[in-house]
């Protein structure tokens, strides 16, 4: 999925793009000030400086304006480890790659205020929920090199499950760390790098 299959049509022009864009930081800035509930149609135009009727050419309802967003988010965020996992040595260990990995994943929602009020579409929406959990399995393929470094027990297969059960799980303490305050959400992220560490180590074959 893309975010623009949330779209009615796509924007062909210049001037086109310009009023598209200024309507996606109008809804974020809502997103992030106001939350849901002041997320309506007429106030992404007002904001934006355009005519309802444009905001209705590119988008059918708010909904759609949210999945443009999450899913744009999702791709930003699996891009970010992709190119973190692609700059760690070939012999970084388990121990040094997953917690990099989660820093990675937290600087792209805390540095991005619209972002947090995303995590729980995440959670909430099925089609969101499903796209976050497809990216869980591009990241799981970008570390399979990996595998026999960290000598993981198992196909391809079985650590594509595993990747994928572990990232439903962190979407919701994302969401919790997201939405708490910056010392509990410290002490969140640690909680979740211990557990994601000890996680993937289950999966490690015995000596």
């Amino acid at each position: 999925m893309k975010p623009e299959d949330f779209l009615l049509v796509q924007p062909q022009q210049d001037r086109a793009f310009a009023k598209f864009h200024k309507m996606v930081q109008a809804a974020s800035e809502i997103l992030a000030e106001d939350g849901f509930g002041g997320l309506t149609s007429d106030a992404i135009a007002a904001r934006a400086g355009v005519n309802i009727s444009t905001f209705y050419k590119y988008f059918a309802n708010r909904d759609a304006v949210l999945g443009y967003m999450a899913v744009a988010f999702i791709e930003e965020q699996t891009a970010s480890l992709q190119r973190l996992i692609a700059r760690m040595p070939p012999d970084a260990p388990l121990e040094q790659v997953i917690p990099a990995m989660i820093d990675t994943a937290v600087d792209d929602w805390t540095s991005n205020p619209t972002s947090r009020a995303l995590q729980g579409c995440f959670i909430l929406d099925p089609v969101l929920y499903a796209e976050y959990s497809q990216s869980s399995l591009i990241v799981a393929a970008a570390l399979r090199p990996f595998i026999t470094v960290w000598n993981i027990a198992g196909t391809h297969d079985d650590w594509d499950r595993m990747h994928s059960v572990f990232g439903d799980c962190a979407i919701v303490l994302y969401d919790r760390a997201a939405k708490a305050e910056p010392a509990e959400q410290a002490e969140v992220v640690i909680q979740l790098k211990n557990l994601a560490v000890a996680y993937f180590k289950t999966a490690v074959a015995a000596p």
